[in-house]
C-alpha cells in the first residue's frame, strides 16, 4: 500500500512531506524511534541502579536506610528522657490539684448568683404585672379573714403564677415540690422553715418550668421562698441554694437598703451594715447587690465597705 501518508520521519526528529512514503516504511520508522527512546530510558535506569549499588557497598547500607537512620538520630537528639517527662507530669498534677477545686467553686458560685438574679428579675416582672391587673398588693386580700392563712397564700400564689411558667403545682402541700429534709442555714444549723413561724404546711408550693422550687406565703408579710436546684438537688440550705424575697407592706419607707417603698418586692430585708457574723436572713439581698457568695468564705464582710473576700 503506497502513498498512504504524505509525511516521513527525519533523523533529527522532524518530518517533511513525501509522496513516496509507504505505510510499512512509516510503521518501521515509528518503531525504530520507540526502540531508541526505550534504550535511553534503560540507560538512565541502569545508571541509577549502579549508583545505588556503589553507595551501598561503600557505606554498608541502602540509601533508604541511611535517610531513616539520620531522621531517627535527629528525633533522638531533641526528645525528652523518661525522668524529665515524669517530673513535668508531677508538677502539672500538683498545680492542677491546687487550682482546679478553686476554679470549680468559683464557677459554681457564679452560676448560683446568675440563677438568683434571674429568678429575682422574673419575680419582679410577675409582681409588677399582677399589680397592673389586680391593683396594689395590699388590696389583694380585701374581705379575707385575717386568720384564713391558706386562702391568703393561695391568692398570693395564683396572682403571681398567672405570669410565670409552672411545671408542677403542689398547692398547699410541700411533698413533691420541696426536699423532704429540713432546711438548714449555710453553716448546717437547722432553720425553722426559713423563719415562717408556725406555718410550715400552709405555704403554696410549685415547681417552675426551669426546675426551681417556689413557695408563697402571705400571712402578716408577703414572702416568696425559692430553691434554685429544685427538690432533688443541692444542699437544701439557706444562702446556698435556698433564697427568699419579701413584699414591703408598711406605710413608711425603709432606706436601710435603698428606698424600700410600700407594695414593692425586695430581695429580703437588708440591714444598714453587716459586721462580724452575717445575719443569714439577708443572703438574698447580698447576692443581688454584690453578685457573690463570699459570705460562705469569710465572716468579716461589711455591707458598706467590704463586699467580698478579695
Amino acid at each position: 500500500m503506497k502513498n498512504v501518508m504524505n509525511t516521513e520521519f527525519q533523523p533529527g526528529g522532524g518530518v517533511k512531506p513525501s509522496c513516496n512514503t509507504t505505510f510499512p516504511d512509516l510503521t518501521r520508522r515509528f518503531f525504530e524511534r520507540i526502540k531508541i527512546l526505550s534504550s535511553r530510558i534503560n540507560e538512565v535506569h541502569c545508571g541509577i541502579l549502579e549508583f545505588a549499588k556503589r553507595y551501598r557497598n561503600k557505606c554498608g547500607m541502602t540509601l533508604t536506610n541511611f535517610l531513616f537512620t539520620a531522621h531517627k538520630r535527629r528525633l533522638t537528639k531533641f526528645a525528652f528522657t523518661l525522668a524529665e517527662t515524669l517530673v513535668v507530669m508531677g508538677i502539672i498534677g500538683v498545680v492542677a490539684a491546687l487550682t482546679i477545686p478553686n476554679l470549680n467553686q468559683s464557677t459554681g458560685d457564679r452560676e448560683k448568683v446568675a440563677k438568683v438574679k434571674k429568678i429575682y428579675a422574673n419575680l419582679e416582672d410577675a409582681f409588677g404585672r399582677a399589680q397592673a391587673v389586680y391593683g396594689p398588693y395590699d388590696e389583694w386580700y380585701d374581705g379575707f379573714d385575717s386568720s384564713d392563712d391558706e386562702s391568703r397564700n393561695t391568692r398570693f400564689a395564683e396572682r403571681m403564677l398567672e405570669f410565670m411558667k409552672v411545671s408542677k403545682n403542689c398547692g398547699l402541700e410541700e411533698t413533691g415540690c420541696w426536699a423532704s429534709t429540713n432546711v438548714v442555714d449555710y453553716e448546717g444549723n437547722d432553720v425553722d422553715e426559713v423563719s415562717y413561724d408556725d406555718h410550715p404546711l400552709k405555704e403554696y408550693n410549685v415547681i417552675l418550668s426551669d426546675g426551681t422550687s417556689m413557695s408563697f406565703y402571705a400571712v402578716d408579710i408577703g414572702r416568696i421562698r425559692f430553691d434554685i436546684d429544685g427538690p432533688n438537688k443541692g444542699k437544701n440550705a439557706q444562702g446556698i441554694d435556698i433564697f427568699d424575697v419579701t413584699v414591703d407592706t408598711s406605710d413608711t419607707n425603709d432606706a436601710s437598703c435603698g428606698e424600700m417603698k410600700k407594695n414593692q418586692i425586695y430581695p429580703s430585708t437588708c440591714p444598714d451594715q453587716w459586721t462580724g457574723a452575717i445575719d443569714k436572713n439577708y443572703t438574698t439581698g447580698w447576692v443581688i447587690q454584690n453578685g457573690n457568695l463570699d459570705y460562705l468564705k469569710c465572716d468579716d464582710l461589711n455591707w458598706e465597705t467590704k463586699t467580698s473576700c478579695k
